[in-house]
């Protein structure tokens, strides 16, 4: 390519519509890992009954045996994003994560059903730390929250196209029978390896419309670990309250997104189809609608000169979205039940893609790939894998009947919200001077460079 054309190419790829183009993109990589993350919500049921679980070991497998590796790897990975190709780490992630769906269609039994859901982890933990740098180096702070939250609608999308085409193939694979040399695929396993093959055109798309973006520093060398970690300690309070004040509400977040489809189908005897499109309405569409104007009013927000922007939305949503979620848990009445759950999610969503924005503005540029990796290490940690599993814990052991399980989404929900919130509360002018200082420090940067 001539230097004149490359010149043409890269102005065409800092123009706004091919930023955001990008972030479409990975946010079909988001909405495809999340599919592939909870379409096991929609099967429990029948991979119990096949497999002869209880309700720990389920929590295990949505929980802790698919996040335990991929919070872990996220380190690494983030470090990675820091200082290598962003784009091709993500396509490496997607073809991984896809492949171990697939071959979770083949597993025997309890151990190597978690095996492939702790592969399936590896793969997915390439991709935050990849997407929030990238989009933090391709959008200016002004519209960095709506663009993260549109990234995060892969969470709403993914998972409401989860529910909605998994409740379709279920009944599909209930009902189909695949003859293969060593025995027959159906069912629930049939339903991993189709999603599981979604991956591989994914991927293509990425490594050949998807650039790599020009880093904000510059080619400046990644700091060392231990920068960050001087970075964490000078601001205690506004990291702490962030990363541990977030974590704890993600676990009433992903408690809504793991299990409230199996309370539903317990306590109100719904079965595959109702759930998907019940579901898929509830968190492709509410969800969505919730993560877009969370962006847009964080983004309003910090045009009004609010340094905590993305902390007052996030405040806000978890206040709102407390009564809803106990409500959708404790109602006998489907139909009411049903609608708190609808507006709650949106509440939910809403906090979602604020998370990961807080972090953004909190650290400097070189640090966010890293940065973003802590933060899912701790925030999946808590959510995806201990919330899952004491939830289903609670309902096992601590109540009786059908709505056992809504009783132990309700109480944890509210425990892990109230903490949550007070400690937002408590750090809040913390936070606001900790991304005071870092607007400082990147203008000085930014100053020394010219």
């Amino acid at each position: 390519m001539t230097s004149a054309a490359a010149t043409v190419t890269a102005a065409a790829r800092s123009r706004p519509a091919y930023a955001i183009y990008v972030v479409l993109v990975l946010m079909v990589a988001y909405m495809l890992s999340f599919m592939d993350r909870v379409l096991i919500s929609l099967m429990i049921e029948p991979i119990r009954t096949e497999l002869g679980l209880g309700d720990t070991q389920v929590g295990l497998l949505v929980g802790f045996g698919f996040v335990l590796l991929y919070s872990i790897m996220g380190i690494p990975f983030g470090s990675l994003a820091d200082s290598s190709n962003r784009r091709n780490l993500m396509v490496f992630g997607v073809l991984g994560w896809s492949a171990a769906t697939a071959a979770s269609g083949f597993a025997g039994g309890f151990a190597s059903l978690l095996a492939a859901r702790a592969m399936v982890g590896i793969g997915e933990a390439t991709l935050s730390p990849a997407a929030y740098s990238t989009i933090a180096d391709r959008f200016e702070k002004k519209r960095l929250g709506f663009a993260v939250s549109l990234y995060n609608m892969g969470v709403s999308l993914g998972g409401g196209v989860a529910m909605l085409f998994g409740g379709v193939l279920v009944a599909w694979a209930m009902k189909t029978n695949v003859a293969l040399p060593w025995g027959d695929l159906t069912g629930w396993r049939l339903a991993f390896v189709a999603v599981g093959l979604l991956g591989a055109p994914l991927a293509a798309l990425m490594l050949l419309t998807v650039r790599e973006a020009k880093r904000r520093r510059g080619a400046a060398k990644a700091p060392p670990l231990s920068a960050l970690w001087a970075l964490a300690m000078n601001h205690k309070a506004a990291f702490g309250g962030v990363v541990i004040g977030y974590s704890l509400m993600v676990i009433a977040a992903y408690g809504a997104m793991l299990w409230a489809p199996v309370h539903f189908a317990r306590a109100h005897a719904m079965n595959p189809a109702q759930l998907g499109l019940a579901f898929g309405v509830i968190i492709g569409l509410f969800g969505t609608v919730g993560l877009a104007v969370g962006g847009l009013l964080s983004d309003r927000s910090a045009k009004r000169g609010h340094a905590d922007a993305p902390v007052r939305i996030v405040l806000a949503s978890a206040i709102i979205q407390f009564p809803l979620m106990m409500g959708a848990y404790l109602v006998s009445d489907t139909t009411i039940a049903l609608a708190l759950a609808a507006v709650g999610m949106a509440t939910v969503s809403t906090i979602g893609g604020l998370q990961a924005g807080t972090l953004q503005i909190l650290t400097p540029a070189s640090m966010r790939g890293r940065m973003t990796a802590i933060y899912l290490l701790v925030a999946n940690m808590a959510g995806m894998g201990l919330g899952p599993l004491i939830i289903g814990f609670i309902s096992e052991h601590l109540f009786d009947g059908p709505t056992s399980l809504g009783k132990a989404l309700a109480l944890v929900t509210a425990v892990s919200l109230s903490a949550g919130i007070a400690l937002l509360l408590i750090t809040r002018k913390a936070i606001i001077a900790a991304v005071q200082d870092n607007d400082r420090n990147e203008a000085i940067a930014a100053a020394d460079a010219v």
